[in-house]
């Protein structure tokens, strides 16, 4: 089986800040760390190793993996979600 590489924005953006006690800082910090984990993303993707699915729609946004080698870095980068294609 193969897999698919994605990022669903609404849960990056939205579902992972505080309903308890939601401040401008709050959102601030899960939008800071969120770019974060993008731009190791887009190095990958400067250096040719991943690329975006054309799909014409950002939500989810599919990777698809140029270097194998770089797998593990793609799974182990936590705004990515993986699914086993048939």
């Amino acid at each position: 089986m193969q897999k698919r590489y994605m990022i669903w924005w609404h849960s990056r953006y939205v579902d992972e800040i505080s309903r308890d006690a939601t401040t401008i800082g709050e959102i601030l910090d899960t939008a800071s760390k969120t770019l974060k984990h993008l731009e190791e993303l887009k190095l990958l993707e400067d250096e040719g190793k991943i690329k975006v699915k054309d799909t014409g729609t950002l939500n989810p946004l599919y990777i698809e993996i140029l270097d194998e080698s770089i797998e593990s870095d793609v799974l182990n980068n936590p705004i990515v979600e993986v699914e086993e294609e048939e």
